[in-house]
């Protein structure tokens, strides 16, 4: 018997489906019906991440500023149960979520890979799993390569099947060694992008020590009310995620006293160069830009003050506001 579905329809007859339904399950990111892809370097985050989500799903409470829907979860995991109970114990979670840790004695094949979400499936009809996690793909991956398209159908098939029952998709993956534009970094075959309905890529923020537990995640997605990035911060060994709403603010006011030190020591005024000259070695310097940026804005503040022209030869320096006595404040003047 074919399994060919050949029904072809008139596209002014295809009904829309609304933005804004009710199957966000993480409003703008995560969507039931969606297969959608979280890529980053290792140890930067992504299990972390995942796990404060979990625990917003548990409680239905909003995650990186953004609204969730109370949902149940299955991780399919190559992590072993006890570095999930070391991490639920910085972050508890849990109450909704099911762990299947290191389901395959080794890399699975197609027919196993299949069929282990051929029983998330039956598994669903008796407890919803309104989030279907996978920890990595290259740990579940069919094939010896994600550079293979057809080992990476073999893996997405499946999972899309699982899908189009209502159930939100995530898989964690890792990056290609090559710098590539926001939303391609994902290592492997296009097939992969151009399969998945959303790219969700974690990256450091910045290399600043002030920026040691931020994150940046980029979003490319098929919904247009997707948010272009969140950036956020973990305050570590608890389950706190904050959004940094400018993160260009936060940063100019966490430096900006190391900054007002160096001024402050010295007799003349600086140049950004200068003051790079004489950054501290046990913290991670600003970029120039980064730097003049910062040295600006304290002159629009009125925290310092800028003197020279911009040119090579006599370029803008910047120094703490001089004290200036006022006339008014001088003693009147003996008479003639």
């Amino acid at each position: 018997m074919s399994t060919t579905a050949y029904a072809p329809e008139l596209l002014d007859h295809v009904d829309p489906v609304p933005d804004a339904h009710a199957g966000w399950l993480w409003d703008g990111l995560l969507a039931r019906g969606d297969v959608a892809l979280l890529t980053s370097v290792w140890k930067t985050g992504k299990t972390t991440l995942l796990a404060g989500l979990l625990r917003a799903l548990d409680a239905g409470e909003p995650f990186l500023g953004r609204a969730t829907a109370p949902g149940h979860a299955v991780v399919v995991s190559e992590e072993a149960r006890h570095h999930w109970a070391a991490r639920r114990a910085a972050i508890p979670c849990g109450q909704r979520t099911r762990l299947v840790s290191r389901p395959f004695p080794g890399r699975p094949t197609a027919a196993e890979w299949a069929a282990l979400v051929r029983a998330a499936e039956d598994d669903r009809a008796k407890t919803p799993i309104d989030l279907f996690v996978v920890d990595p793909l290259a740990t579940f991956l069919p094939g010896r390569s994600d550079c293979d398209p057809g080992a990476l159908l073999d893996f997405l098939h499946p999972l899309r099947r699982l899908a189009e029952g209502g159930t939100a998709v995530l898989v964690l993956h890792h990056p290609r060694k090559e710098k590539s534009e926001d939303g391609s970094a994902a290592r492997g075959s296009g097939v992969l992008l151009g399969y998945v309905d959303a790219t969700l890529e974690l990256g450091r923020f910045g290399r600043l020590a002030s920026d040691a537990n931020r994150r940046r995640l980029t979003v490319r997605s098929r919904h247009p009310s997707a948010p272009e990035s969140v950036v956020y911060e973990w305050v570590v060994g608890t389950p706190e995620f904050r959004v940094v709403a400018d993160g260009a603010d936060a940063r100019f006011r966490e430096n900006w006293e190391e900054v007002r030190r160096l001024l402050a020591g010295r007799p003349t005024a600086a140049s950004v160069r200068d003051l790079l000259a004489t950054w501290p070695e046990d913290r991670p310097a600003p970029s120039s830009q980064q730097l003049y940026g910062w040295l600006h804005r304290a002159v629009r503040e009125g925290l310092a003050e800028q003197c020279g022209r911009g040119t090579k030869g006599d370029p803008f320096r910047f120094e703490l506001p001089r004290k200036r006595s006022r006339l008014a404040d001088l003693p009147p003047l003996p008479p003639l």
